[in-house]
């Protein structure tokens, strides 16, 4: 299997697992939310909904970008996941500066929140997933990364060579 196939094999693989760690995560801080009356909570559960959002963009990104090279894109699609990221990083801006405005508000005119044992040991779980997520994420990412990386290092070894054997 070639080094994009196996990037490409990772990352829909993460992105995968992202979507159905961040839905439960959606699930679970939108009831605790509601409940206790916690805004934060549900712009965190929000946040969790942009995040499956954007590994679903992710997936769709990185599936175009692997299409070959056709008679109306000669070079290839490859510059799709630069679009991919630029939309995922519209749709991160739009939910931090709702968030935003839907803090400011809340701070104008304050609710009282009800936290429970129930919702705080939720919300403690929420935390140790994310963070094992995020975890989970990043060794996957630099394991995409390595095998591009691999693949550069003999390319530019074998260039060197290449350069040197006609000196």
């Amino acid at each position: 299997m070639s080094d994009e196939k196996t990037r490409e094999k990772v990352i829909i693989h993460t992105s995968l697992t992202g979507i159905i760690a961040n839905l439960f995560l959606v699930g679970f801080k939108m009831a605790v939310g509601f409940v206790s009356g916690s805004i934060a909570v549900i712009l965190d559960a929000i946040n969790n909904l942009s995040d499956a959002l954007s590994s679903i963009i992710t997936i769709i990104g990185i599936r175009l970008a692997a299409k070959k090279p056709d008679a109306k894109h000669p070079m290839g699609y490859g510059r799709v996941e630069y679009l991919s990221a630029l939309i995922v990083s519209a749709l991160v801006l739009y939910a931090g500066i709702t968030s935003l405005i839907e803090s400011i508000k809340k701070i104008i005119h304050p609710d009282a929140v009800d936290y429970s044992l129930v919702s705080l040991i939720i919300i403690g779980a929420a935390v140790i997933v994310k963070f094992l997520l995020g975890r989970y994420v990043s060794a996957q990412g630099k394991k995409a990364d390595m095998a591009v990386r691999q693949r550069r290092n003999s390319e530019a070894n074998r260039t060197c060579m290449e350069s040197e054997s006609r000196q």
